[in-house]
């Protein structure tokens, strides 16, 4: 009965999810791309008996990387579909991923949009990455024979809480679902206060810390290099900023970068359609600013502007210290994983619940520090390059916890081989 109100309210909200495809297609066009797969009617899609996997935007398109690639050894000759939700989704998964897996849009959780799905391409298995609960996807998967894994199960206390609500249609949900691989223990304890069965509920760990590294790893990070110039001052890097954020940063770093001529500091907000917006608060400033979209940057460039989809990670391995946006506002925050692999101290503002327990765990070892605004920022980071020893241990600090945390991809794999 719950599923059929959710249906009825997701129809009526239908033409205001399409306005909102529409809308979000001025800046990134890439959302009117293939509407119809959105109802399910992929025209390429491959054969049946594919895997498929479903990684709703960036973080987690790049977190199903190695577990697609695993996929593909375990089983060369089987198809393996990849899809997403966001424009950035769909960008990261083909520069990643090119051509060697079947991309599309994930189908509206309406009946008819999903079957009309899976009755084009009768997969074997559906992995869903990290909390991309769908009632009608899983409900309609159990119809068609096809088992569901959830991997790298992600659960905060605040999510938590509204499935709680719809208690009834939450149960029925998870007991569609063969396998919930959690990245966390607390996670795993509020599935199954949700209803999960507790066999069912298993925790390998945070798949992300198993992330493979681009072949051309080292070749992107001379080409960043060369972008970035002959300037060989500290380098500090705010990472996929949100909106607000960008302003109280320049607020707080101006001044510093003003008392160290040789700093710069490089902004990198988290969605391109922003990255014009952003641009003109970079020039506003009176210290010089560059893009790196623009070429090599001139000489004597402090702010710096990373419009340039897809290099965030080659980046990380050319700074001195790294913010993580989406924290100084309530967005919940965004990975150390990345920055931490290249033994890159970072930092954080408090609003982090989205990854609650990796930040504990860099917390626990000293390789990231959480501060309450801009201005704290500044002064923490202007703390750490003054003392080198703080920073080596912040930096052997970041590269432990990404050691002693791998391992989870294999256990993933290990528990879905006998699905």
């Amino acid at each position: 009965m719950l599923r059929a109100v959710y249906t009825l309210v997701y129809l009526l909200a239908l033409p205001l999810l399409l306005l909102r495809l529409y809308w979000r297609g001025r800046k990134e066009p890439r959302h009117r791309h293939d509407i119809a797969a959105r109802f399910g009617r992929w025209a390429e899609a491959p054969e049946s008996g594919a895997f498929w996997v479903h990684a709703v935007s960036v973080g987690e398109t790049v977190a199903a990387v190695p577990l697609l690639r695993s996929l593909e050894a375990l089983a060369p000759s089987t198809p393996r579909i990849l899809t997403v939700a966001t424009a950035a989704g769909h960008e990261r998964a083909e520069a990643l991923l090119g051509g060697s897996v079947h991309l599309s849009w994930l189908p509206w959780d309406l009946p008819w949009c999903v079957r009309a799905f899976l009755r084009r391409t009768r997969p074997r298995l559906l992995i869903l990455i990290e909390t991309e609960l769908w009632p009608n996807l899983i409900h309609e998967c159990g119809r068609f024979g096809i088992r569901v894994v959830l991997v790298n199960g992600r659960l905060s206390a605040r999510s938590a809480a509204g499935y709680r609500r719809i208690a009834p249609l939450t149960r029925k949900m998870l007991s569609g679902i063969d396998l919930i691989a959690c990245q966390d223990a607390a996670s795993a304890a509020r599935f199954r206060e949700l209803g999960a069965r507790p066999e069912q509920v298993v925790c390998p760990g945070n798949i992300k810390f198993d992330a493979l590294l681009p072949g051309d790893l080292s070749v992107r990070m001379d080409r960043a290099r060369e972008r970035l110039g002959v300037d060989d001052g500290p380098l500090l890097i705010a990472a996929s900023t949100h909106e607000g954020e960008e302003a109280l940063l320049l607020r707080a770093f101006v001044p510093l970068l003003e008392r160290h001529p040789d700093w710069r500091l490089l902004i990198v907000p988290r969605h391109a359609h922003r990255f014009d917006s952003v641009w003109q608060l970079l020039e506003r400033s009176p210290l010089a600013s560059a893009r790196l979209s623009a070429g090599e940057v001139p000489a004597g460039s402090r702010l710096l502007l990373g419009d340039l989809m897809g290099e965030l990670f080659p980046l990380y391995g050319l700074a001195d210290a790294a913010f993580l946006g989406g924290s100084l506002v309530p967005h919940g925050g965004h990975n150390p994983i990345e920055p931490a692999w290249h033994g890159v101290p970072v930092f954080s503002g408090r609003h982090l619940f989205n990854f609650q327990d990796v930040a504990e765990r860099f917390l626990a070892a000293g390789a990231l520090e959480i501060v309450e605004d801009a201005d704290a920022l500044a002064a923490a980071m202007q703390r750490l390059l003054d003392d080198d020893s703080l920073w080596q241990r912040r930096s052997d600090g970041a590269r432990a916890v990404v050691e002693a945390n791998r391992g989870a991809l294999g256990a993933i794999l290990a528990a879905i081989r006998p699905l």
